[in-house]
């Protein structure tokens, strides 16, 4: 039994070793729970933990802090908020998805059906910039995960779902986020692009996959894989001026429909 205790204490020790070298004392200005959510928040936007990887649990986490199960808890809560962590039963805290960043809360300010045109505006302004500043500074593992996008989006032609259409899109137009090594452009465009979800949906529903939305995303890539920063800015521009026509295209049939059914 006592062998048992030595060998667990020092599993203890070595976990909670293991996320020192990460983990700050707390002190300063900031209220504690402040301080260890922005902590965490470093080291989640770091990369140091990434999406789906469990955070220590509160004991330990009141352990490594040296703080109270209480502080714990309120700076978990407002990571929770933001959309950086989630509660798993069974599982313990996971750290988010990087689309869900300050989604949530930011959704609640805007009014629904009302913001379309200046979503589509902003998205105009912030991803045409990305993919200029992604043709300078794109790694070849970038590229890579865009392919592999194409490549994905292109088997989903004449897929009778659209959710893995969707997930090909989104994980392109993050790739060339990541690409750009923006990280403040990175979360506006995040933002828009989950706001835009639902119309971007809508217009897969009634049009599907089409050889123009593939042949745009090719184009966008292709000039960033050449470093042409003046052509993926176009291509770009390009592609979401054609998207903004088929998503209005859709719209407008829409109304026409619930006005002929009115009538």
């Amino acid at each position: 039994m006592k062998r048992a205790n030595k060998r667990s204490g020092r599993r203890s020790k070595a976990t909670a070793s293991g996320h020192n070298h990460l983990l700050k004392a707390i002190g300063g200005r900031e209220s504690v729970p402040e301080a260890i959510a922005h902590q965490l928040i470093q080291l989640i936007m770091d990369g140091k933990y990434k999406a789906g990887d469990r955070l220590p649990s509160e004991p330990e986490l009141c352990r490594l802090f040296r703080v109270g199960r209480g502080a714990v808890r309120e700076a978990l809560k407002a990571l929770a908020v933001t959309g950086m962590v989630r509660v798993d039963r069974g599982r313990g805290t996971l750290v988010g998805k990087r689309s869900e960043f300050l989604v949530a809360q930011l959704r609640l300010g805007l009014r629904a059906g009302a913001e379309l045109q200046s979503l589509i505006e902003a998205r105009q302004l912030i991803e045409v910039e990305l993919a200029g500043l992604a043709a300078n500074r794109a790694k070849r593992d970038d590229i890579h995960t865009m392919q592999c996008c194409l490549e994905r989006m292109a088997q989903c032609k004449g897929a009778p779902q659209e959710n893995p259409f969707l997930e090909a899109d989104v994980e392109f137009h993050f790739a060339i986020a990541q690409a750009a090594r923006n990280p403040i452009l990175t979360q506006c465009m995040t933002l828009i692009r989950s706001l835009l979800h639902e119309w971007i949906s809508v217009t897969w529903s009634k049009m599907g996959v089409t050889d123009n939305s593939l042949s745009e995303h090719s184009a966008i890539c292709e000039a960033i894989q050449h470093r042409d920063s003046t052509a993926a800015r176009e291509a770009m521009l390009s592609h979401l001026a054609a998207s903004k026509q088929r998503l209005m295209s859709v719209k407008r049939k829409e109304q026409a429909d619930q006005t002929e059914a009115a009538g």
